[in-house]
């Protein structure tokens, strides 16, 4: 199953990038970085090898709202970065706006579920701590999370 999941990605890549460059077109991507993801060349990767990386994954808006309490309680430790990934425009401005002055939480768009660039991205990043929120589940990269020894976690996750 796996197979047929990686190779369907490999072969609809392709659309894929055309589907995101008209999504821009009609102004629904952000067209200054919709090429986090894409390529890994623009993962612009920010971080600090003092202290651990907690990686949350949020879908949207809502996802974002159901962990903001969460990074607050935990950034008043001072021991952890952030790292926040999310799929759309809105949220990301949402993470942004409310993190603006913060050089402790990163925001950027969660890559294409494909193997390559997962690995690129776990491998850049390197997070002590993965945290999928709510509803969605991307099969490469769990498998290379796994790969890399990172725990995960998966709030309310269902495939």
């Amino acid at each position: 199953m796996l197979f047929i999941y990686r190779t369907a990605v490999n072969i609809l890549y392709p659309i894929i990038i055309l589907f995101i460059y008209l999504r821009i077109w009609i102004k629904k991507e952000d067209k200054k970085r919709y090429k986090e993801k894409l390529f890994s060349s623009s993962f612009a990767v920010r971080k600090s090898d003092k202290k651990k990386l907690i990686w949350f994954h949020v879908a949207s808006i809502g996802e974002f709202n159901s962990i903001r309490p969460i990074i607050h309680k935990l950034h008043k430790d001072n021991k952890f970065n952030f790292l926040i990934t999310s799929i759309t425009f809105s949220s990301a401005k949402l993470v942004e706006d409310e993190f603006l002055h913060d050089n402790r939480v990163t925001h950027r768009y969660l890559p294409i579920d494909k193997s390559s660039l997962a690995k690129k991205f776990l491998n850049s990043w390197s997070p002590n701590l993965a945290i999928f929120v709510d509803s969605e589940i991307w099969p490469n990269f769990i498998f290379e999370i796994k790969k890399n020894n990172i725990p995960l976690l998966l709030l309310n996750a269902r495939i």
